[in-house]
């Protein structure tokens, strides 16, 4: 066994029973950690460093973690916080997708989204959630 076998299998001894996961809070982590060493670069700033040393901090600390329930929770909770966020995300993203092919209304009953084919003309559109009819230029 060289060197660098052992000392791999070291590593993965010492990281067995510990949390060491990249789930998304970490990975938001290590992000936010990304932007703060940019923006420190460019605004040389005490309460900068501090906080992105916090922020690697946070990052090590839930990484080498034995308690994997209490961290597995932390990531579900910030899933949870900021599932409204991802789901705006979502639907901008989709909507430049399908910009080209599709348009979108919003039903004058229930407010909800409807996405149509581009290029129909003047149609008349039925909500499928409310059954409410109105025409629209595709």
């Amino acid at each position: 066994m060289n060197f660098l076998q052992r000392i791999v299998a070291a590593l993965q001894r010492f990281m067995y029973g510990r949390y060491g996961g990249m789930d998304q809070l970490n990975l938001f982590l290590m992000g936010f950690y990304v932007v703060l060493a940019i923006v420190e670069i460019f605004v040389n700033s005490a309460l900068l460093s501090v906080l992105s040393f916090l922020v690697v901090v946070a990052l090590v600390f839930r990484m080498l973690s034995k308690n994997i329930a209490a961290r597995q929770k932390e990531n579900q909770k910030f899933l949870e916080v900021t599932a409204p966020v991802q789901k705006q995300i979502h639907k901008y993203s989709r909507r430049i997708r399908d910009s080209k092919t599709h348009k979108y209304f919003s039903c004058p009953g229930c407010r909800r989204e409807l996405r149509v084919p581009r290029g129909r003309g003047n149609i008349q559109i039925t909500c499928p959630h409310c059954h409410k009819q109105f025409n629209a230029k595709s």
